[in-house]
């Protein structure tokens, strides 16, 4: 069996248990960004993966693993917007090909927040340079974003921004899958709270790997990103599901109700 894996510090809690022993034989962990893991999982080349929430609310055959996903209940750190000019004055924005849920909750806070309605074009992250020096704007995820150079330009912290909009946590990634068995969602579950009982573990072996302070990373792991879903992360899953739909970013015939997102 094939999981799909996320290639960030966000998502190492969750797989950090499975990466150490955790994982049951003839089983293997795939590594891609969220916009390629919910390609795989639609395709059947991965049994499941923490997968962009956007990709479930639009995929309605996909199963939801309880009581897992990656949420920030305020600033996320990891999934930014850096501009040249004025939020207000936006014309042009670079989006992160690697991201769903990012982008389509930053069009949704241009809308609604700032009433812009820029043009959006589409930038792999190793190109974020150069697509910044020929737009407004540009959207990165994860690592990139973290590690991205932020002098002189405006920060737009998408957690930040929908916490203002809604008063709801940001959901930015849920363990999803095709028909997960009983014994997946217990690996999956189990995997998350062994990870979360070794955070400082993972936050000191991330430090190198970015090259951050361990500090930053402790505090990324321990306090800003948050990794269980409750009523609250269902409650801003609905609204999102409702805002994309206002905004016409989700089809209303093919897309899920939060109600059913839990087993």
């Amino acid at each position: 069996m094939k999981l799909g894996c996320l290639p960030y510090l966000n998502v190492r809690p969750l797989v950090y248990h499975l990466e150490h022993g955790g994982l049951p034989d003839n089983w293997e962990l795939v590594y891609a960004p969220p916009s390629q893991l919910a390609r795989m999982l639609a395709s059947r080349e991965i049994a499941a993966a923490p997968v962009s929430s956007y990709a479930v609310l639009a995929n309605p055959h996909l199963d939801i693993c309880p009581g897992i996903c990656i949420s920030s209940d305020g600033p996320v750190k990891s999934v930014l917007m850096f501009s040249r000019v004025e939020i207000e004055e936006v014309r042009t924005v670079a989006l992160d090909t690697s991201s769903l849920s990012g982008t389509n909750m930053l069009k949704i806070v241009l809308a609604e927040v700032y009433d812009a309605h820029p043009e959006f074009r589409h930038t792999p992250p190793e190109n974020a340079s150069q697509a910044l020096e020929t737009s407004d704007a540009l959207l990165l995820i994860g690592d990139a974003a973290m590690l991205y150079p932020k002098v002189g330009l405006r920060v737009l912290d998408i957690g930040e921004e929908w916490k203002k909009l809604t008063g709801l946590p940001a959901v930015f990634a849920l363990w999803a899958g095709i028909d997960l068995s009983p014994k997946l969602v217990d690996i999956l579950q189990h995997s998350r709270d062994e990870g979360m009982r070794r955070i400082e573990c993972i936050a000191r072996d991330e430090a190198i790997r970015l090259e951050l302070p361990y500090e930053v990373c402790l505090d990324y792991l321990a306090s800003t990103i948050r990794y269980d879903l409750g009523e609250r992360e269902l409650l801003s899953l609905e609204v999102f599901r409702e805002k994309c739909l206002r905004q016409g970013l989700l089809d209303d015939l093919t897309c899920r109700r939060t109600e059913i997102l839990t087993r």
